[in-house]
């Protein structure tokens, strides 16, 4: 039997079904897409969640120039039978993707921006038949490259004014990943010049254009504050907390698990923990991502986390105090906990500029799919309810263990070969080991005041590593000044270990605090949870601080 191709990086809609690649049927979002009839939708989703191949099969669907040779792609799947069906091929579309408008200068996006301009125009140069001589000198103009900055800005709005006039019918326009150039705005120093181009070709094209059907964006935040969406009379937004196209993106669970079976594999336990999670307003959603990596591949490890885009992500979190990064640390470690958020969806790249305020820095990892609901107290308004986000499943909780190391110790933890090698010396029970490697890595480090959570922060990052490994890792939480219980158990409930630390004023106090914490283990019997485990040859480490040095006994 031949398999049909895994459409792994493959976003182009007539590509897929052409192709004889496996495509998950999301063709019913048009039904709703016009019945709902909205004339400006938003659609803010996750990296790596299908937004490229929705608008690819947007544009597939409703463009006029493409009828023809569209007219059996749609053939079997669930829209054909739909009474919508009858708006295929029958507007014009204009679709605009920002994608390589990821660029580190002004100068490069403009450029970029103009060049994919230049290619819209060609595609659409049939239409000078019907233009008067000031037309075509303008057309021709854009599309040469040689037109003004204003008169790019206002270039969709004026082709589909043209597009109108040919077919008379109205124009879709169709925008793909609109906000990354402007996150690479803030990053890299050109925000405001970035704006105001996006602001100018959105507003132009999408506000007060009698020519416009209807306009349809995705992006991964909703920056709705920047006088770029107020222009457009507040297009509808359906983000991860609207109660509708839920299932338009990723792949629910009956969709992956057809998927998996096509190729050969199982939607087991495993799987399901490393790349379910996402909870879309009741609707638990797969990575497609992961998923089709691993249908792929048939191993089952991170994929998300080999995409690109975290680059704000990890600035955000080197930005927040070091007890703010120990909650989200904490939330790293513990696989069930989860945390409050003040949810905000109406982000603002400002905003972030905001370093103390950890809720900035939560809104940003939920839209981004680091984080995902949990719960919601309270009815009504979001803003008003509590609102609980956890980390969705293995896969981010890799990734996000990953950043927080990297951040907390400048790069150090993951340059070190012998990482690994510390890891296992806690299973091998070497001491003297563990006790030389955390030495090194204190003292090429950096601490406030607030030494506790220095040491809770550094104790829990070199430990999550653990997670790497295969071992399931838990942090109780912190019962006494100074003391932190971390137990950690291998799956197949071979090894577990104990770990207290304690923090001396003075070094001639290190060796009898550590006493007292081998003792204290023993005392309160900190072992018994492991052994209701049924894990075996259970280890306990006194650890001691004091400034840069440490003993471990």
């Amino acid at each position: 039997m031949n398999l049909k191709k895994v459409p792994v990086g493959n976003d182009d809609f007539r590509d897929l079904i052409t192709g004889n690649y496996y495509y998950v049927d999301k063709t019913l979002v048009i039904e709703e897409l016009l019945e709902r009839g909205n004339k400006v939708v938003l659609y803010p989703r996750p990296r790596r969640f299908g937004k490229s191949l929705f608008i690819s099969m947007l544009d597939n669907f409703f463009d006029i120039d493409k009828r023809k040779e569209n007219e059996h792609l749609f053939d079997g799947l669930a829209i054909q039978k739909s009474e919508y069906y009858k708006e295929f091929g029958e507007y014009p579309v204009i679709t605009l993707d920002f994608k390589n408008l990821k660029q580190d200068s002004y100068e490069s996006v403009y450029n970029q921006f103009v060049f994919k301009i230049q290619e819209v125009y060609k595609q659409k140069e049939y239409i000078l038949e019907i233009l008067d001589e000031d037309e075509t000198l303008k057309f021709k103009k854009i599309k040469s490259g040689n037109a003004n900055e204003d008169e790019y800005k206002n270039s969709i709005y004026q082709l589909s004014n043209w597009l109108e006039r040919y077919y008379h019918k109205k124009t879709i326009i169709l925008v793909d990943e609109y906000d990354i150039p402007i996150q690479e705005g803030y990053l890299n120093g050109f925000y405001k010049d970035v704006i105001e181009l996006i602001r100018s070709v959105l507003s132009s094209s999408l506000k007060g254009n009698d020519s416009l059907k209807m306009g349809v964006m995705t992006g991964i935040l909703r920056v709705s504050k920047e006088s770029i969406f107020s222009d457009l009379n507040n297009p509808k937004i359906y983000d991860m907390m609207s109660p509708s196209y839920n299932e338009a993106f990723g792949f629910t669970e009956s969709e992956t698990k057809e998927l998996l079976k096509y190729y050969g594999l199982e939607l087991t336990s495993d799987v399901k923990a490393m790349y379910d999670g996402y909870n879309f307003m009741g609707t638990f959603i797969y990575n497609p991502w992961s998923v089709l990596n691993y249908a792929e591949d048939h191993i089952l490890q991170p994929y998300w986390m080999n995409t690109s885009g975290n680059v704000l992500i990890k600035k955000m979190l080197g930005e927040i105090s070091e007890k703010d990064k120990l909650k989200i640390e904490q939330l790293i470690i513990n696989k069930n906990d989860n945390i409050s958020i003040g949810y905000d969806n109406r982000t603002t790249y400002q905003d972030f500029e905001e370093i103390a305020d950890i809720n900035k820095t939560l809104n940003l990892l939920f839209a981004s799919g680091y984080l995902t609901l949990d719960r919601i107290e309270g009815e009504g308004n979001f803003f008003l309810a509590d609102v609980y986000v956890k980390i969705p499943n293995e896969e981010v909780r890799h990734e996000l263990l990953k950043m927080i190391q990297s951040i907390t110790y400048k790069k150090e933890l993951l340059e070190l070969a012998d990482y690994k090698q510390f890891l296992y010396s806690f299973e091998r029970n070497n001491k003297s080991e563990i006790e030389e490697y955390m030495n090194d890595l204190l003292g090429s480090m950096s601490y406030h005041d607030e030494k506790e959570m220095f040491y809770h922060g550094y104790t829990l990052g070199l430990l999550g590593g653990f997670i790497f490994l295969g071992y399931d890792v838990k942090l109780n939480r912190e019962t006494g000044k100074g003391r932190c219980d971390i137990l950690v158990k291998k799956n197949d409930k071979t090894f577990g270990c104990i770990i207290e630390f304690k923090i001396a004023d003075k070094e001639e106090d290190m060796e009898s605090l550590a006493i007292i914490a081998l003792n204290q283990m023993k005392e309160k019997e900190y072992y018994k949870e492991l052994e209701l485990d049924k894990v075996q040859n259970i280890k306990e480490y006194a650890v001691v601080f004091c400034g840069k040095k440490c003993i471990v006994r």
